[in-house]
């Protein structure tokens, strides 16, 4: 059955009069680019499910580390969705399942398919990082606590803020450089720039980063800057004693009751920097986009 294209999938939708909350998220947004001006991958994609339903389209799951798995996840929910369908679907629902994950691993790779009025794809979503003369931009004051991405909703029409609208622009063009990834690779990005030529951001992440001789390092992380820091009072407490960093001795008595007076610093307070035995850490925003074109949000790609 034919679906509808996504709405706005070029359009910008500027807003400039932001209520109160919202006009200082965009004021302390556009204070950091100017202070971290250089936007750099921090890391390799994340891949999820979307689904298309009256015309709108959603992100079901993101948390799969390669295509494969967010295959899998599908087919989980397609085994999930037969078993409560109306009986002349429910065949279909499962045998899609076996194709998303299937018994043969040499059998062909799908990423999307539709069954029961919905339509459901493998999608990338690429992680980026600010930059400045003092390393990664660290998480902002405005910044919010994250929760379950599952049912957000991807609107590239939706208003936004002067610069949200400045990043998105940023963000369109954005591929490798020549000669930092094989050629295919870019090649395939720069495709992409041009079959999906919007841009939708989603919750930014929060990486714990550790500064290594000027080389920021990712140690640990969480859905929200008090997410993070948990995650770093952990390491400091439970797994510093038990794995020290490659290379590293175990850290001695006198390492670990420091590590764990550093805990505490994070467990009393708000910071987003952090030095315990010498060591330097950081909360470090990892901002998340899905580039979008005609046909909703953009797939996985072949060299993924």
């Amino acid at each position: 059955m034919p679906f509808e294209e996504m709405p706005g999938h070029d359009l910008i939708n500027v807003v400039r009069d932001l209520d109160p909350v919202a006009a200082v998220r965009d004021q302390e947004a556009a204070e950091r680019m100017r202070a971290y001006p250089k936007i750099i991958a921090a890391g390799p994609p994340e891949f999820g499910v979307a689904e298309q339903a009256g015309g709108v389209w959603r992100v079901l799951s993101l948390d799969s580390m390669d295509p494969y798995a967010a295959r899998v996840d599908l087919a989980i929910r397609l085994r999930d969705g037969a078993a409560k369908a109306e009986p002349a679907v429910r065949a279909e629902m499962r045998a899609l399942a076996d194709a998303f994950d299937p018994e043969d691993l040499a059998a062909p790779v799908r990423s999307e398919c539709a069954v029961g009025g919905r339509r459901y794809r493998i999608v990338r979503v690429p992680p980026f990082a600010r930059l400045g003369a003092d390393g990664p931009e660290p998480a902002r004051v405005t910044d919010v606590e994250g929760g379950p991405i599952d049912g957000f909703r991807l609107d590239p029409a939706a208003p936004v803020g002067p610069s949200d609208a400045t990043l998105r622009l940023e963000l369109l063009g954005l591929v490798p450089d020549a000669g930092s990834v094989p050629d295919g690779e870019r090649r395939e990005a720069v495709a992409a720039v041009r079959a999906y030529p919007g841009v939708v951001l989603l919750p930014p992440l929060f990486a714990v980063v550790e500064d290594r001789d000027d080389h920021w390092r990712p140690i640990t992380g969480g859905t929200g800057p008090q997410d993070a820091r948990r995650a770093l009072s952990h390491y400091f407490r439970r797994t510093l004693p038990r794995f020290p960093p490659p290379g590293a001795p175990p850290p001695s008595p006198g390492e670990l009751a420091e590590y764990a007076h550093a805990a505490d610093r994070i467990d009393d307070g708000r910071g987003v920097e952090f030095v315990a035995c010498g060591r330097r850490f950081r909360i470090a925003r990892v901002a998340r986009m899905i580039r979008v074109g005609p046909d909703g949000p953009e797939p996985a790609r072949d060299s993924d």
